[in-house]
């Protein structure tokens, strides 16, 4: 099961060009764009900084030489990336509705290769289909259910990945409750769009909806449902009325990340309690311990243990010889010259 689960996430990943040839595409139209907002065309020609260059003209994004031939065959995956992304969640609700359900439970999976690359999916679902009225439960309630359970119930199998899954919580509630849309991935600054001057209930679409390679769109009116789960795991009216106008004064992604955080430790502190630390529970299953806990890592005092023994440098050791030689000469001598 657990090889099943790895070899589907990692077939969704190439499919989406997450992983493989095609993500080289989208990462070298990346590179191209920085160069262009940097006004700087040597940029074209630099590799991986791990990686020397053996040649002078254009370079892929993993060092390897870029031909005018390869320039033509990017243009064509990107539009064949395009096109499939937007068949599988869009055109055929029976393909999509199947493979979006199957990635939220593998998403909850005890497996954290498959969890982390999981991650990276569903940030490519939310910029595709995050605008789309059908998605809106499924999208806004199962799925941030199941983020929001993995990050408060603190699984020891999920120690390392937290920041992915809290990543996850911010686009899903940016993008169904605040307006707000971001880089691909889920990175970068959260742009924030206008509500529609016509209408105070609703924001205006991006710019880039149609365009999930770009960030993608918002659910233009506004749903309550990621408010409901927050509120089913112990989260007060208040606090939530707070965390909604944090993100909306905090922009950056380490701001809305370490917000949405501090949040969601209230609601573990009352499940471990409520739990007994789920005594029940052994291995991977097991709630992760204080040390381990991403949501109490600013709680934690460095501690800095004694050492087992004494601490003897080299000139330490030198010092104490010097001594001993000079006790040795006036014991020889029978303190004469005292």
């Amino acid at each position: 099961r657990v090889e099943l689960t790895r070899t589907f996430s990692d077939s969704i990943q190439s499919v989406l060009a997450l992983k493989g040839g095609w993500a080289l595409v989208l990462a070298n139209k990346a590179k191209e764009e920085q160069a262009m907002k940097r006004n700087d065309p040597s940029k074209l020609a630099a590799g991986p900084r791990n990686r020397v260059s053996e040649t002078d003209g254009p370079v892929n994004a993993d060092g390897t030489k870029r031909s005018q031939v390869d320039l033509q065959l990017d243009a064509r995956k990107l539009a064949r990336i395009d096109k499939l992304c937007h068949f599988l969640l869009l055109e055929n609700e029976q393909i999509a509705g199947a493979l979006v359900v199957t990635i939220i439970e593998c998403l909850g999976y005890p497996d954290a290769y498959s969890c982390r690359r999981c991650t990276r999916i569903v940030h490519r679902i939310l910029e595709s289909v995050a605008w789309v009225d059908r998605y809106t439960e499924l999208i806004g309630y199962r799925l941030f259910s199941v983020a929001v359970n993995l990050i408060v119930n603190e699984p020891k199998w999920m120690v390392g990945i937290e920041w992915d899954m809290i990543n996850i919580i911010r686009d899903i509630y940016g993008r169904l409750v605040l307006g707000q849309y971001f880089q691909p991935g889920g990175q970068g600054l959260a742009v924030q769009q206008s509500r529609d001057p016509n209408d105070n209930s609703r924001f205006e679409q991006s710019k880039v909806v149609d365009k999930p390679l770009q960030g993608g769109g918002i659910l233009v009116i506004p749903t309550d449902l990621p408010k409901r789960v927050l509120s089913e795991i112990g989260i007060s009216y208040d606090d939530i009325l707070t965390l909604d106008k944090s993100l909306t004064e905090k922009r950056s992604a380490k701001d809305q990340k370490d917000v949405l955080r501090d949040l969601l430790r209230i609601a573990a502190d009352r499940s471990q309690q409520s739990d007994g630390n789920r005594g029940g529970e052994n291995g991977l299953l097991e709630r992760a311990g204080a040390e381990e806990s991403l949501l109490h890592q600013n709680l934690r005092q460095p501690v800095v243990t004694a050492l087992p023994e004494k601490l003897v440098t080299y000139s330490m050791a030198q010092k104490d010889a010097a001594k001993s030689a000079e006790v040795d000469i006036v014991n020889y001598h029978g303190g004469i010259f005292e």
